[in-house]
């Protein structure tokens, strides 16, 4: 009996419907001659395409939507209701003087359905760089600058579009508020590195990044000048491990040619902490992706298929493949008779990569030809199907 009730339970679980991520967003349309009716269907269609586009988004960083955005249009943008399932209109209604048409909806988007395709495309895999970055302001110096300062807030304001820009994904606003409600509620004393840890790990974040900013008082230079300038500091952690990837310090300064006064010195201050904060965004960026390089988990990941190859053309590949230093994480998906199946991880583009092995293989002369499917995938096809080489 009590087997029996296992295998019902494990029949429902299986066949609950997956996860659906909730949105509101709108569509609009150009009424064309007074044609009402098309418009609002159009509109439809765009508030549709808006949904699957914040689905995208919330699994993938700008810039890799950026390089692979064609191969994401034609895959999955253009079968926007293969990612939908439901959806309800909100409001509709003329907008602009009559001249527009625009609707507003709640939608819910396969997440899992998207995720699913980024990985059979191969712009998704567990490996890719584009990893989840939490980025809190958070004062373990007591002589930083509080986080409500308007200069801090100012600086603030572009990081997580930055980093995200440098291929990161970030958090959006609603969650920063959790992040920043919890760490009011927990009064966080010093560093308390391992709280934020936590809270990191809390959000399924892969990479924290710690600020704090002091602000460098007016002094005065060797000459009749006047400086104002701002230091800011970065601790960037994995989260997983707790491992300090690396710390940053940037003193930016501005100038003044008579001493400052509290709204110049504001001023001066705000325009120092906007170039600290963007110089250490960019070596940051550098820090992380140097220690995920040393790791072996950047670059790109590409699935790799030979046709109609020999048992000993196979082996070759394989070896060779194995044996390239510029491959890394070779590993065999499938090897039957005619059909090898490869992925492997490197820091070239895909054009490179098939020239790369064209050649390597006629060097070992193993007639080739090739075909570029969407995604990060090729194939290799033997233009002479199953002869051995001599």
């Amino acid at each position: 009996m009590k087997s029996l009730f296992s295998f019902v339970f494990l029949i429902l679980f299986f066949c609950l419907p997956l996860p659906a991520e909730e949105v509101i967003v709108k569509g609009s349309a150009k009424i064309y001659n007074g044609d009402q009716t098309h418009a609002s269907e159009q509109a439809l269609k765009n508030a549709l395409l808006e949904a699957v586009k914040r689905g995208v988004e919330s699994i993938l960083d700008d810039k890799t939507i950026s390089l692979n955005y064609e191969v994401i249009k034609n895959q999955i943008y253009r079968d926007r209701q293969k990612y939908i399932r439901n959806y309800e209109i909100i409001r509709e209604e003329p907008v602009l003087n009559g001249t527009n048409y625009e609707i507003q909806i709640r939608a819910k988007v396969e997440k899992v359905k998207i995720e699913q395709k980024l990985k059979v495309l191969r712009i998704l895999h567990d490996r890719m760089l584009n990893k989840r970055l939490l980025f809190v302001y958070h004062r373990s110096n007591p002589e930083a600058v509080l986080r409500d300062n308007t200069a801090v807030e100012n600086a603030l304001t572009p990081v997580q579009k930055t980093f995200a820009e440098h291929g990161f994904r970030t958090f959006g606003e609603q969650t920063m508020k959790q992040v920043y409600s919890s760490l009011e509620q927990e009064t966080l004393v010093g560093s308390s590195v391992d709280s934020l840890i936590a809270l990191a790990l809390n959000h399924n974040a892969d990479v924290l990044v710690v600020m704090e900013m002091i602000a460098v008082k007016p002094y005065k230079t060797s000459g009749t000048l006047f400086k104002v300038g701002s230091k800011v500091h970065f601790r960037l952690y994995e989260a997983v491990t707790g491992k300090q990837i690396a710390e940053t310090i940037v003193v930016q300064n501005e100038v003044s040619i008579k001493k400052p006064d509290d709204h110049k010195w504001n001023v001066l201050f705000g325009k120092a902490a906007n170039q600290a904060v963007m110089e250490s965004i960019r070596q940051s960026t550098e820090h992380i992706i140097r220690f995920y390089q040393n790791t072996n988990l950047a670059g790109q990941e590409y699935s790799i298929v030979f046709k109609g190859y020999s048992p000993r053309s196979q082996i070759m590949i394989v070896e060779h493949l194995e044996n390239t230093t510029a491959f890394r994480k070779v590993s065999e998906l499938k090897n039957t008779f005619g059909f090898l199946e490869i992925e492997l991880n490197t820091l070239m583009h895909k054009s490179t990569l098939r020239r790369r092995i064209t050649s390597d293989l006629l060097v070992q002369e193993i007639e080739v030809a090739t075909k570029s499917l969407a995604g990060n995938q090729l194939v290799f096809i033997n233009p002479k199907p199953m002869e051995e080489e001599d």
